[in-house]
């Protein structure tokens, strides 16, 4: 449930249309400056303090996000680690580790990428999924922004 991040996002939003400017037109660059870019910062809507646990469960599937006391350097920014731990029928099928940093000026959450492990019958059977900003042409994008706006498209 590689998406079940983005799902917490638009939850938290009631489901909102998000982006990062009013209109019909979709954002898909960010300029931003990399240096304001970190693990300092804070957004009502995503959460970044370590510790911090989000799960949904439907059934007898189950997907829990914690944000952990670890950062990576991604693309040249810091970037908090938050785990993604989907199960079914109380077996793990995927395991996630989700970058994400904030603007510190602004409180915008950008997604720096994510490690993937998806697991068969107990074991990792792939890393389908897996990318990372600054690798093979991946750019970080808009997650979550610090004051999101009706309308915004991202």
């Amino acid at each position: 449930m590689r998406s079940a991040t983005l799902a917490m996002g638009l939850l938290l939003l009631g489901a909102a249309t998000l982006g990062s400017q009013a209109g019909k037109d979709w954002q898909s660059a960010f300029p931003v400056d990399k240096k304001t870019l970190g693990v300092k910062g804070s957004n009502p809507y995503f959460i970044l303090t370590p510790g911090y646990q989000l799960s949904f469960k439907h059934g007898n599937d189950t997907d829990t996000l914690t944000v952990l006391n670890e950062t990576k350097v991604i693309d040249g920014v810091e970037a908090r680690v938050v785990e993604d731990r989907e199960t079914k029928n109380g077996q793990l099928v995927e395991l996630t580790r989700d970058y994400y940093a904030i603007d510190s000026v602004t409180n915008d959450v950008y997604y720096f990428g994510e490690d993937v492990d998806v697991y068969k019958n107990g074991k990792v059977a792939g890393h389908e999924g897996a990318w990372l900003s600054g690798v093979k042409g991946a750019k970080f994008g808009l997650m979550m922004p610090g004051k999101p706006a009706p309308g915004q498209r991202f």
